[in-house]
């Protein structure tokens, strides 16, 4: 719990360090990185974390709502996100406070680490039963997601505060969101204050989430609907990457 605390943090500190730092990151290299973050996210939902949510005793129609009510959640938070979540800035005529920003932020950075606890992972495991091969390969989607939008709130808070150290300290405390979320569900589920049920419901919840955003990448990656057969190429690797992972790893 305490590495995946740690990694969590840091996929976010750290891209937000480097931006502050006046290092010059390359717009096209930022977006075919978030295309293939986009494509492993949504091909580890598809292939992973959607079939192992029907292994659990939760009734199947169920299921399905809760996936449903994390997408439509997440497009509600985004009003509230100015799309950061997706690795993009919209400065100009965003009318959001900083408050509401994080706010939303967190919430969905929380929910995501909730699913990280590994008592929720020992009803997920993969062939071989390896709990924490299953859980790592979320951590991952989670950490190619994290970092484009770290990069994206840190413009995005710089641009609003005008300060780059009250950036910096606005992004630690977004930074702690998912970590958060880790720490609490896992001492909830190991000390048996709350129901293996409603992780599980975090877990579908969380799906529904990772596929409004994974899609949403696709599109705005492809805003004219010609396609970019070089951001194609990239989606298929990040596609392939959660295939190959989930096979192997």
């Amino acid at each position: 719990m305490i590495i995946n605390s740690l990694i969590l943090f840091l996929s976010v500190v750290v891209p937000g360090f480097i931006l502050s730092s006046q290092i010059r990151l390359s717009p096209k290299r930022t977006s075919l990185f978030l295309v293939f973050a986009g494509a492993y996210l949504f091909a580890m939902t598809v292939i992973h974390l959607i079939p192992d949510l029907f292994l659990t005793d939760l009734d199947p129609f169920s299921i399905g709502l809760w996936i449903l009510l994390g997408f439509f959640l997440q497009k509600v938070l985004e009003n509230f996100t100015s799309g950061v979540e997706h690795g993009h800035v919209h400065v100009h005529g965003n009318s959001v406070t900083v408050t509401y920003l994080l706010v939303a932020l967190s919430i969905h950075s929380f929910l995501e680490g909730s699913i990280m606890t590994d008592s929720l992972h020992a009803h997920h495991t993969d062939l071989e039963g390896d709990v924490a091969s299953s859980s790592s390969k979320i951590l991952l989607g989670i950490v190619m997601h994290k970092i484009p939008a770290a990069v994206a709130l840190m413009a995005l808070l710089t641009a609003m505060v005008k300060s780059k150290t009250k950036a910096f300290i606005l992004l630690i405390i977004f930074a702690l969101a998912s970590p958060l979320g880790l720490i609490v569900s896992d001492t909830l589920s190991h000390r048996e204050i709350i129901n293996a049920e409603y992780l599980e419901i975090f877990f579908a919840v969380v799906a529904g989430s990772f596929l409004q955003i994974s899609t949403t990448i696709f599109i705005e990656s492809d805003p004219n609907h010609k396609l970019d057969w070089q951001k194609f190429s990239i989606s298929v690797l990040g596609a392939g990457m959660a295939v190959i992972a989930q096979l192997f790893i």
